[in-house]
C-alpha cells in the first residue's frame, strides 16, 4: 500500500492526477498528509536555496506534526526523497528564473560582469535580467541596447521581445526597442532569430529588423559600438529611431514632422552636448529646431 501511495503522490505532484482523483485513491488521512507536505514545500522561499537548511526545515515540520497529531509516521527516507525532489525542482526553477536585474536611466551607461565573467555594457534606458544560476543557464533578457563581450563556454542566449541572439563566445551589440531590432557582430559568429528568420552574421556584419522589413549592412570601420565612447552612430536608419535614441540620452520631449519619420539618417550625435547633438541630426536633413517655453524641442522642415 505504501508503494502505491508513493506512486499516487508522485503523479499528483507532477499534476498527472487532480486533488479529487487523489482523494479517491488514498485514505483521507493520507491525503491530508500529502496536502500538508505540498504546502510545506511551496512555502519555501526560492532564492539561493540552502539545501541542508531547507531539508532540516522539512524534517522539523514533520516532527512537529507527529507530536501534535500522533499520526502514522512515514519512513524518513520517503521524506528525504520527496524533499530532495522538490529542492531539485527549486534549483531548476531558480536556474531559469530571471531574478537579477540591472537598469540604466536617461543618459547613463553601466558595466555588468556576469557570473561566467562575460561583460555587458548597458546603454541608456536599458534593462538586463539573468538567473542566479547563470553559469548553468547562460540565458538573459534584454530591453534596450547592450554590448556583449562573451566568455567562451556553453551557448549564450540573449532574449528580447523582438528576437533571440545565440553565441558561444564573441563580441556583439544588440539594440531592441519598440519595433526596432538590430544586431552587430564585432568578433566570432552570431545567430539571430527574429520574425521567422534565422540569420548568421560574422565580424563587420549586421542585421536589422523594423517596420516588417529586414536588411543587412556592413560596418568595416568600428571595432566596438561608438556609443561606448559617448557618441551614437547610425547607418541609414529611419529618423524616428534616431529621435528615440536621442531622447534616451537627453531625457527630453521632442516633436518632429511625420513626413520625416522614415527619412534615412546616416551620422552621429554626441551624448555630451545637446545643442551640438541637435545640430548633428538636423543639419544633414535640412531640418530646423527650437525650444518652446516648457523646454520641449520642436523640429520642423
Amino acid at each position: 500500500m505504501e508503494n502505491e501511495n508513493e506512486t499516487y503522490l508522485a503523479d499528483w505532484l507532477a499534476d498527472k492526477i487532480s486533488d479529487e482523483q487523489l482523494k479517491k485513491l488514498v485514505t483521507e488521512e493520507a491525503f491530508l498528509d500529502f496536502q500538508q507536505l505540498k504546502n510545506t514545500v511551496e512555502n519555501f522561499t526560492v532564492s539561493n536555496p540552502d539545501l541542508d537548511k531547507n531539508f532540516e526545515a522539512v524534517k522539523q515540520k514533520f516532527h512537529v506534526k507527529k507530536a501534535k497529531k500522533r499520526v502514522k509516521v512515514f519512513p524518513l527516507w520517503r521524506y528525504s526523497a520527496i524533499a530532495a525532489t522538490f529542492l531539485l525542482l527549486f534549483g531548476l526553477y531558480q536556474s531559469f528564473h530571471f531574478s537579477n536585474t540591472n537598469v540604466t536611466g536617461f543618459g547613463v551607461s553601466k558595466n555588468v560582469t556576469l557570473p561566467d565573467n562575460s561583460i555587458v555594457t548597458l546603454n541608456a534606458k536599458s534593462k538586463l535580467s539573468y538567473p542566479n544560476l547563470f553559469q548553468i543557464n547562460r540565458t538573459l533578457s534584454l530591453e534596450g541596447e547592450a554590448y556583449f563581450e562573451v566568455e567562451k563556454g556553453s551557448t549564450f542566449t540573449v532574449e528580447t521581445a523582438l528576437g533571440c541572439v545565440k553565441v558561444l563566445g564573441t563580441k556583439f551589440n544588440v539594440n531592441a526597442y519598440e519595433d526596432y531590432f538590430e544586431v552587430i557582430c564585432y568578433e566570432g559568429k552570431v545567430s539571430v532569430a527574429s520574425k521567422g528568420q534565422i540569420v548568421i552574421i560574422t565580424p563587420s556584419e549586421s542585421i536589422r529588423f523594423y517596420d516588417h522589413t529586414s536588411e543587412n549592412f556592413a560596418d568595416n570601420t568600428n571595432q566596438k559600438p561608438q556609443w561606448l565612447t559617448g557618441e551614437s552612430d547610425f547607418r541609414n536608419v529611419p529618423f524616428k529611431y534616431v529621435i528615440d535614441q536621442f531622447k534616451k540620452q537627453y531625457d527630453v520631449v521632442i516633436a518632429f514632422p511625420k513626413t520625416a519619420e522614415n527619412v534615412k539618417f546616416t551620422g552621429t550625435f554626441t551624448h555630451k552636448n545637446i545643442e551640438t547633438a541637435l545640430q548633428s541630426i538636423c543639419i544633414p536633413l535640412q531640418l530646423k529646431y527650437r525650444k518652446d517655453s516648457s523646454g520641449k524641442i520642436i523640429i520642423s522642415e
